[in-house]
């Protein structure tokens, strides 16, 4: 018999708890602007979303299962299905709004998005290994080709962002428009 954990419940109040922690400890330690509380708080959630998506539900086996059955694929892009480009081009759309929100939130460099593309990737899979690891079997799949999509994604969404950079602060220098702070924050990212 299994039993399934879901993101919901006291997982998804714990989560909000920690936000409202982290929130807390952002303004008063660190002295970060309101505007800055909303992109982590909004960079957050969708954080959250992402594990929701990629690790939810865990199903926890309650009998014994004899010997391990964990799917891992350590080849890049070798015998790819109809249904595994599917699922590439859903892990490059997750993570395109990674690359773009990251420089909201943390000054950004090219080096710090690959850096950042490639930790998300592999954390993601490494978790998904792990539980797998920990129950004695997954209904997910490890897949190199999944950390290869996910920084893709990561990739896309810095040039969406220094496209969008480039273009709002031509508007902003040709309108001679006052910014209010949440404009300048994102004139400053």
């Amino acid at each position: 018999m299994e039993k399934a954990f879901f993101f919901n419940g006291w997982i998804m109040y714990g989560f909000i708890i920690i936000l409202l922690m982290i929130l807390f400890v952002l303004k008063i330690k660190f002295k970060k602007d309101s505007v800055y509380l909303l992109f982590f708080s909004i960079m957050y959630i969708y954080l959250c979303t992402v594990l929701n998506y990629t690790q939810f539900p865990i199903y926890v086996s309650q009998t014994n299962i004899i010997g391990l059955h964990l799917s891992i694929n350590l080849v890049p892009l070798i015998n790819l299905t109809m249904e595994d480009f599917e699922t590439s081009l859903l892990n490059v759309l997750m993570t395109i709004p990674f690359g773009f929100g990251l420089p909201f939130i943390t000054k950004s460099t090219f080096k710090k998005i690959v850096l950042s593309g490639l930790l998300i990737g592999v954390t993601i899979e490494s978790l998904q290994g792990i539980i797998g690891l920990l129950n004695g079997f997954t209904f997910r799949v490890v897949d190199i080709n999944d950390v290869l999509f996910n920084f893709t994604g990561t990739l896309i969404g810095y040039s969406i962002f220094k496209l969008f950079s480039y273009l709002f602060k031509l508007s902003v220098k040709k309108s001679n428009v006052k910014l209010n702070s949440l404009l300048k924050h994102i004139y400053d990212a």
